[in-house]
């Protein structure tokens, strides 16, 4: 499992990729509430699951042996629920539909990096 760093990294080229990519969407009315939207969402789903871990690295409430099971069972459970919550709100909300998108492929980008980028530090 990748840092937070790394994960945060991953939201804030989400956020340039879904700036360039929805251009005609930021464009007029609201923009800035609409780019800073686009940049909370990003951020957050591509951080979401790995909430105890963060809570380990901020707080260090618990040993990190005690943690590891509720990030797992976090990620296990919670990666589900906003996906599944997250389609619904795509097909609807066509007001916001690029936004909820790159939300979508942000939390499916943190899976993709957390099987496949096996380190255990919190910074890198």
């Amino acid at each position: 499992m990748p840092g937070a760093i790394i994960h945060l990294i991953t939201g804030s080229i989400l956020y340039i990729i879904g700036r360039i990519t929805f251009r005609t969407y930021f464009k007029g009315d609201q923009k800035l509430k609409k780019e800073l939207l686009l940049a909370a969402v990003c951020l957050l789903f591509s951080i979401l699951p790995d909430f105890f871990l963060g809570l380990y690295y901020l707080i260090h409430l618990e040993h990190i042996s005690v943690l590891m099971r509720y990030q797992t069972f976090t990620h296990h459970i919670l990666t589900p629920i906003a996906i599944g919550v997250l389609i619904p709100i795509i097909l609807l909300d066509k007001k916001r539909r690029p936004i909820w998108i790159m939300g979508a492929i942000a939390l499916i980008l943190h899976i993709i990096m957390d099987l496949y980028i096996l380190e255990t530090n919190f910074l890198w």
